[in-house]
């Protein structure tokens, strides 16, 4: 959303990518040489890994730095993501606590109003109390969904809470109420360039993780959150004036609907097993070539040979990864199988499908197969929680909302893609479009 790019430019090809150089997955922020600031402990996070600008980088260099740029978001990575490589300030909640932090990377030391904000323990608010619908929420109107998550005469908010809530909607209540105190005590939008305030609502995604897209749980959260972005969007007028603002509103996935709520309704398998589709590509490497330790790792959409052992046994890489993607084809769950030679020399098929696996993968971090499941095979730990990041429409198709004087009011049916927001926010501003940019303006809504 930021770069307005994908992966296959921008770095970020996941939360986590194999390094075959290190022989171990590596978290998107994780960023050794910085540390965390307002957490006891953690790994220090950064944008290190991004390797395209975003629309606050050039939004900052278009003002000679006037303009700031603030991100906050429950997970690190979305606001690290969305801040880019130069904000004034960037937040997100530390799991144990619940308070809002951030990295060496942008400060040493919080500032004394987030330090007061986390100071007063806002999640302390929701403590003992139960998940209980709204009146309003069809079907369950004002029925418990789930009991509180701290025993009556147990210290909260404790560990388990923190961890805890954000896979309820108040998460999205207490990170609002951190962004409205962000507008008023870093000025943002009084000063003399155009300020950028990114938020991401994590609390949406662990719900639809949790539950599914068809849950109870997620209309509840939605509406919900609906109230909650009302309620801040008030705030916003009272501290800035909703006529000096402009809103956009989308996101970065939808989510399949569970294994069993889509084997209830004959919509398709249901649930991918990764441990098959390994089982089946070691096998079919082991038939090939011999016994040998030839799958270096295999994560969810990507599969990465060793290939330390294959030359040393003088076995052509290109052919394993020949291998290796017929074997996973013969999973009756996997629809495609793509490899990293057909992605560098062109060979792709022409389709829509092949299209979107080469606006995923990058050259420098995607692994030797890049694998795309069957619609509603979801690879899922167990028949009630789901997933996301295919290529089919219950991922894919996602809201795309402008708000604002700079807009023509209206809703639009032409081709759209998230990509488009920030070249449309870039266009509209008259700043340079990110470095990477593959979105185009909208310019049918601008006025």
């Amino acid at each position: 959303l930021a770069t307005g790019a994908y992966s296959n430019l921008n770095g970020i090809i996941g939360n986590s990518w194999y390094v075959p150089g290190l022989g171990k997955e590596i978290y998107c922020v994780a960023d050794p040489d910085v540390q965390l600031v307002g957490a006891a402990s953690g790994i220090g996070m950064s944008p290190h890994n991004l390797t395209a600008s975003t629309f606050g980088d050039e939004l900052r260099l278009a003002s000679g730095l006037k303009s700031r740029v603030v991100a906050i978001s429950w997970k690190d990575r979305a606001a690290i993501m969305m801040g880019g490589h130069m904000p004034n300030a960037v937040y997100w909640a530390d799991p144990t606590t619940a308070h809002f932090i951030t990295s060496t990377y942008y400060t040493n030391a919080l500032p004394g109003w987030v330090t007061q904000f986390n100071a007063q323990d806002p999640a302390k608010q929701y403590c003992g109390e139960p998940w209980r619908a709204l009146p309003e929420t069809p079907g369950v109107g004002g029925k418990v969904l789930h009991p509180a998550a701290t025993a009556p005469g147990k210290p909260c908010p404790s560990q388990k809470f923190s961890a805890n809530l954000p896979s309820t909607p108040f998460a999205n209540q207490l990170e609002l109420n951190f962004a409205a105190a962000a507008i008023e005590n870093d000025h943002l939008g009084r000063g003399p360039s155009t300020d950028l305030l990114a938020i991401s609502l994590s609390a949406n995604d662990y719900i639809g993780h949790g539950y599914g897209p068809y849950s109870p749980e997620v209309s509840d959260a939605t509406l919900r959150t609906d109230r909650y972005l009302a309620d801040f969007f008030k705030k916003v007028d009272q501290l800035v004036g909703l006529s000096n603002v402009w809103i956009t509103l989308s996101a970065d996935h939808g989510v399949a609907p569970t294994p069993a709520y889509i084997q209830e309704h004959h919509l398709g398998p249901g649930r991918l097993d990764p441990e098959t589709v390994k089982a089946t590509v070691e096998a079919a490497l082991v038939k090939a070539f011999g016994p040998g330790n030839w799958l270096a790792n295999l994560g969810e959409f990507y599969i990465d040979l060793n290939h330390q052992a294959l030359e040393s046994h003088n076995i052509s890489i290109s052919q394993a990864q020949d291998v290796a993607a017929r074997a996973a084809m013969s999973v009756p769950t996997i629809r495609a199988a793509f490899t990293r030679r057909q992605f560098l020399s062109g060979r792709l098929p022409h389709s829509p499908l092949a299209r979107k696996a080469a606006n995923s993968y990058n050259p420098n971090r995607s692994g030797d197969v890049f694998l795309l499941p069957q619609p509603f095979a979801v690879a899922s730990n167990s028949m009630t929680g789901t997933n996301h990041g295919t290529p089919w429409n219950y991922d894919a198709q996602v809201p795309l909302v402008f708000w604002g004087q700079a807009f023509k009011p209206g809703a639009y049916t032409i081709p759209a893609q998230p990509i488009d927001l920030a070249s449309t926010l870039a266009a509209a501003l008259g700043v340079t479009q990110p470095s990477d940019a593959q979105g185009q303006p909208l310019s049918i809504i601008l006025k």
